[in-house]
């Protein structure tokens, strides 16, 4: 679909997002909620988790189950 000559996006498109939390993630958090791909840093309190592919439902699953571990998000590009 098109609309106004742009296509239109759809919420089951998969975008690549990096996200940076305040807090340390689950051991297996990466392992058991992350697509394939996904990188993990982990600084002094914060993580970064780079190239995670995912449409919207994936990407909020992703964060609301990082606000449930009590991170805190700093950043969500």
């Amino acid at each position: 679909m098109w609309i106004n000559d742009k296509p239109m996006t759809t919420a089951s498109e998969t975008h690549s997002y990096t996200l940076w939390f305040f807090g340390l993630p689950d051991v297996y958090f990466l392992e058991d909620y992350c697509p394939a791909g996904t990188t993990l840093t982990v600084g002094e309190n914060t993580f970064t988790l780079s190239n995670l592919n995912a449409d919207q439902a994936g990407l909020l699953g992703v964060i609301r189950s990082l606000l449930n571990l009590g991170c805190k998000p700093i950043s969500l590009l």
